[in-house]
């Protein structure tokens, strides 16, 4: 089962993630497997498990919540199509490839480009901790609209 996290940007490009294991941790903290430097995300934000071909989200008792289609989890289930929210940043969950059509996904809050969104896709080989290093604080600022202590306003 292949699962894809992707990432809508403000300016209305994505960036894909693949989950590199069966328990994937997402937060602040260097030591987590997708490190999101935001003051928005929890030191250790939430927990995305694959099991059996069941994917779950699991709260790991942050403080803004994680979020699945709107509506605030503590654990649950998570299918092809369905929208995390992390701090401030959307996912949409590809499972498998699908849906195929991730602007099927793109919440309202995000607007899409004026021009057709750039998708970015990381190579499988490639670690999380080396993506995060690639997108420095600066470039999520720029890219999400984001201060590294939280929302403008």
């Amino acid at each position: 089962m292949e699962v894809n996290l992707i990432l809508f940007k403000k300016d209305g490009s994505t960036r894909t993630f693949h989950l590199p294991s069966t328990v994937t941790v997402i937060g602040r903290r260097k030591d987590c497997d997708l490190c999101v430097p935001l003051m928005s995300v929890s030191r250790r934000h939430c927990e995305l498990n694959l099991d059996q071909g069941r994917l779950t989200i699991r709260d790991l008792g942050s403080k803004n919540g994680t979020f699945l289609n709107g509506a605030k989890v503590s654990e649950s289930a998570v299918k092809p199509g369905d929208v995390l929210k992390i701090g401030t940043l959307y996912f949409g969950v590809q499972i498998d490839g699908r849906p195929e059509n991730i602007e099927t996904m793109r919440p309202a809050e995000v607007p899409p480009a004026a021009q057709p969104p750039q998708k970015k896709t990381v190579p499988a080989e490639d670690s999380f901790e080396d993506i995060i290093d690639e997108i420095s604080d600066i470039d999520l600022n720029q890219t999400l609209g984001e201060s590294s202590m939280g929302i403008n306003p």
